[in-house]
């Protein structure tokens, strides 16, 4: 009994002994650890892990932040099903795959053995993942204080963008008159961003946009806009006039006028006062004074325009020029330029001093260039409207000569040298079969009828190869087509 006893306790301590010995020789360490790792959010990442002689009864599971989330080859809690694992025992890889990285996927992984009662054998080192966070899709998001301002009041724009891991770089531009600008440049570590200045008259209508990019994702690229801009400012004036101040003539003047909002009145008023008689308001923006007197020269025009934020106003100086003498009238001939009384004298100092050269002078001192000029002009268009009618007759008779000249006439036939007059009766060629007779009850055959150009004369040919004698008809039937014994 004793030596029974001892002899099983001996196998269980030997038993014992060989189970220590093949679990500490089963297992030897990793031949692969899971490295730190950093990834933008939405792509893919992987942590690597080899062991080396792992026993049947061991196996591999991945920690995430101590969290026990596989088994081998899979997944084991549902909240992690976009993980998966590449596992191969005969090799000993366990890798771990995450696809469309998530927030919640920061922290440390840990690769880690177990035995067949869940205990931890051995742990890899912890690797550190860093998740690159982006702003969410309705970021960034724009507000401005205030629909509308006045010039010259404080306009503040604000941006604004999610906090994220690292943060969003935010900058704005601003679009006026299709051109853009930079602003301002966010600092690292804002996550919103507000740009402020004085509103001028040129803001209005301004466009600003801020932009959001970030070293997440250096392909991404967000916007939003405030704008266009509503500026209010009092009327802008000027005028401006058409053409130049001529003594005696119309002087047209025109207001011109920027503001916002619209423009409510137009007013002219004169320093020194001038009467009403004078002048005329068309739409209460274009001035007209009918007959520009001397006494209007340095006169001042000022044109006042109201709108609801204020008014604006803009001063013209009246400058009367007096009208240009007609033998002043300046001249070009061949790039030269020369006075109509300078070419009169000239000619009559050339000329000698008698009677008939006397009356020459006077004739051309008289007599206007333009008057001849104008009967040199009225000649030369009547001379173009008679070669131009000339040319139309002789263009429409074209034809109607044609016509006349090529119409087509009788034209004689020409035998033996003598004319042959066309005869008045013509006979065509006529294909024909005659009725039945009525004696024999039978058809005749097919006959022609030849038409001959000899007046009085006429033939008949029932064949091709018969010639056919002035006889009655009925006879020569008889005679052509049948014997005499069928007609008794």
């Amino acid at each position: 009994m004793y030596t029974l006893g001892f002899g099983k306790a001996f196998g269980t301590w030997i038993y014992l002994y060989i189970l220590i010995l093949h679990r500490t020789y089963s297992f030897s360490g990793f031949i692969k650890e899971p490295l730190d790792e950093n990834q933008a959010e939405g792509d893919l990442t992987y942590f690597n892990c080899i062991v080396r002689e792992l026993d049947e009864t061991q196996y591999v599971s991945w920690l995430h932040n101590g969290r026990k989330i596989s088994k081998n080859g899979e997944i084991i809690i549902h909240t992690y099903a976009y993980y998966s694992i590449d596992y191969d025992s005969a090799f000993g890889t366990c890798n771990l795959r995450i696809q469309n990285v998530q927030r919640r996927d920061k922290g440390g992984y840990t690769c880690t053995v177990y035995d067949s009662n869940d205990q931890i054998v051995e742990t890899s080192r912890t690797a550190n993942f860093t998740v690159l966070e982006i702003p969410q899709q309705q970021y960034p998001i724009c507000s401005s204080t205030q629909t509308s301002y006045r010039v010259g009041q404080y306009v503040v724009l604000n941006c604004i963008s999610e906090k994220t891991t690292p943060p969003a770089l935010l900058r704005w531009v601003h679009n006026i008159g299709g051109s853009e600008s930079g602003l301002k440049e966010s600092l690292t570590g804002n996550y919103g961003n507000s740009y402020s200045f004085i509103a001028k008259q040129s803001d209005n209508r301004a466009i600003y946009t801020c932009e959001l990019t970030t070293s997440a994702n250096p392909s991404l690229y967000r916007n939003c806009s405030i704008g266009p801009l509503d500026v209010l400012y009092p009327p802008i004036v000027r005028i401006q006039q058409t053409r130049d101040v001529i003594l005696g003539n119309e002087a047209i003047f025109i207001c011109y006028s920027d503001a916002n909002p619209q423009e409510t009145t137009f007013e002219w008023s004169f320093d020194p006062p001038i009467s009403e008689n004078i002048f005329v308001l068309e739409n209460d923006i274009i001035l007209r004074i009918k007959n520009t007197i001397n006494r209007l020269n340095g006169t001042s025009v000022i044109c006042t325009v109201t709108n609801s934020i204020g008014s604006g106003s803009s001063k013209f100086i009246v400058n009367v020029k007096l009208k240009e003498p007609i033998n002043n009238v300046v001249e070009t001939n061949s790039g030269k330029e020369t006075k109509k009384s300078e070419k009169i004298t000239e000619r009559n100092e050339n000329k000698p001093k008698n009677k008939n050269s006397n009356s020459n002078q006077q004739l051309l001192q008289t007599r206007s260039p333009n008057n001849s000029s104008t009967d040199i002009s009225i000649s030369l268009v009547v001379i173009i409207a008679l070669v131009c009618i000339i040319v139309i007759i002789g263009v429409a008779m074209i034809p109607v000569g044609y016509m006349k000249y090529t119409r087509r006439q009788p034209i004689d036939t020409i035998s033996r040298r003598r004319p042959v007059s066309i005869p008045d009766v013509y006979f065509e060629p006529r294909d024909h079969i005659d009725p039945m007779l009525p004696q024999l009850g039978l058809a005749v055959p097919w006959m022609r009828t030849v038409g001959v150009q000899v007046p009085g004369e006429c033939e008949y040919d029932a064949t091709y190869n018969t010639q056919v004698m002035p006889q009655p008809r009925q006879v020569y039937y008889t005679q052509r087509m049948y014997p005499a014994s069928s007609l008794q």
